[in-house]
């Protein structure tokens, strides 16, 4: 009895200490270093708003930095990537499907391996029914490639040390991470590929992180040639922290912490020197025995932890997603309703004409020059005609948005995710009319008590929730 007080009472501490990290795993859970629209809610939870202080995200770099040396990633080949068919009947060639993932923070793609093993497994499974049943002229048989790596700067190799005090030199930021995801997905489009189709799979701020990644393919739709735009289909976003990251409770922990300046500024120093204390194995011992970490988790976390760097970035990173991860639907326009948006950018148009026109006569009276008004005339157009481009592009991004697939796996009690504001998103995808057999969204409420941090102990139970949103793209 004894024993379970005293583990109870360590597990607690560990939690508030690790939690105002921003990390989107529980304490000392972070990964390792290796090379058509029915919406479904099945439950729905509220919770009393609450206020936090207004958070700034840190510095951002003058410029976009790149990683200086290789990014650890995981990648498991169709073992039917060669054959056309099993069926002796059929030389159809198969419909190949990139499964490109993105992890949460921190940003280590070794904790999902369990979670990729088990989904390989499933999608072969798939594999092996579409050979059975494709024949020339029907079926087409299918093909899965899973691939992810690490968030930039948690791997030592790369990157040089980080040092304080300049935003060039110091851990990476979102629009980074999106920049180098993105780049890293063409790529891998071009040299692997090309893929029929590419599914984006997120988890935590991986969910933002793909859903910018989407938003950036939909906005270069236009300019960028179909052998460089990534095919981008559908994105199974688990355990999403898209919006009002801030006010989620762990948000409003980091909050609070972000408050004491000292603390804001000295955090990562302070859980490094007190990691670097513990010796490898009273890490390992605590990973497993205290958190409840599984064997390969407890051996990522323990890894991660004794890392030059690891711990600052997710520190710093998790600082930026507080700052930046706000308003979600508002960064994605053709996510929104095409009612409201439309509406809102008809009334932007019209008080943008108006502010513009009362420009022109106040200066005509101020300045009363003959040639005035065909000079601010022409200036008037012109910002009109860069407007409706803008609207134009994003009702083009609207209209491709149509033909998306969404799947959202939101946890019960997440303590990255506000439910208020869950509930609000739910709700405003109800009534804006995502319905029908073409594009839309499912979202699903967990009832199995799987916590946020899945890849530790939940890896196959996730698995087969995504096998089964898979097996739903595929037959459209």
């Amino acid at each position: 009895m004894l024993r379970r007080l005293i583990r109870l009472h360590f597990r607690r501490k560990a939690s508030n200490i690790f939690q105002v990290s921003g990390v989107s795993v529980p304490p000392f859970t972070v990964a390792p270093t290796t090379t058509k629209s029915s919406i479904t809610v099945t439950q729905s939870r509220k919770m009393s708003s609450s206020s936090s202080a207004e958070l700034q995200p840190p510095p951002a770099p003058t410029t976009t930095r790149h990683p200086t040396g290789p990014i650890p990633f995981l990648e498991y080949p169709s073992p039917n990537a060669t054959n056309t068919s099993k069926n002796s009947n059929s030389t159809t060639k198969p419909k190949r499907y990139l499964l490109f993932f993105i992890s949460g923070n921190p940003g280590l793609i070794d904790y999902y391996a369990p979670f990729f093993t088990h989904l390989r497994t499933l999608l072969n499974e798939l594999e092996s029914k579409s050979a059975a049943s494709s024949s020339p002229g029907h079926q087409q048989p299918i093909t899965f490639h899973i691939y992810g790596q690490n968030l930039i700067g948690f791997s030592d190799s790369d990157h040089a040390p980080y040092v304080p005090g300049s935003p060039d030199t110091e851990p990476f930021v979102l629009e980074e991470q999106i920049s180098h995801l993105y780049d890293s997905l063409v790529s891998l489009n071009q040299q692997k590929g090309p893929f029929d189709e590419i599914i984006l799979a997120g988890h935590s701020v991986g969910s933002f992180l793909s859903l910018e990644i989407l938003h950036r393919s939909l906005q270069s739709s236009s300019s960028s040639p179909p052998s460089v735009r990534p095919p981008i289909t559908t994105a199974l976003l688990l355990f999403p922290t898209i919006h009002q990251m801030h006010l989620s409770p762990s948000g409003l922990h980091l909050s609070r912490i972000r408050s004491i300046s000292f603390l804001n500024q000295y955090a990562h120093v302070l859980a490094k020197s007190v990691v670097d204390l513990v010796p490898r194995f009273a890490l390992r011992w605590i990973t497993r025995n205290v958190l409840g970490m599984s064997e390969h988790g407890s051996e990522v976390t323990t890894r991660f932890l004794q890392s030059r760097d690891g711990i600052w970035q997710a520190i710093h990173l998790g600082k930026d997603e507080m700052g930046v991860i706000r308003d979600g639907e508002g960064r994605w326009g053709w996510w929104s309703s095409p009612i409201s948006s439309t509406r809102g950018a008809s009334e932007q148009h019209e008080s943008c004409n108006g502010d513009k026109q009362e420009e022109v006569v106040a200066k005509e009276i101020e300045a009363v020059e003959e040639d005035w008004q065909r000079v601010a005339d022409a200036q008037i157009r012109q910002e009109e005609h860069e407007h409706e481009q803008k609207r134009q592009k994003k009702g083009q991004g609207q209209e491709e948005a149509k033909k998306l697939k969404f799947f959202l796996y939101f946890g019960q009690n997440d303590h990255w995710v506000a439910d208020r504001y869950r509930d609000e998103f739910i709700e405003r995808r109800q009534k804006d009319g995502h319905t029908g057999k073409e594009g839309g969204t499912k979202i699903v409420i967990d009832e199995d008590r799987i916590p946020h941090a899945f890849c530790i102990n939940h890896s196959e139970q996730v698995a087969e929730k995504v096998r089964v949103w898979i097996e739903e793209v595929v037959e459209g």
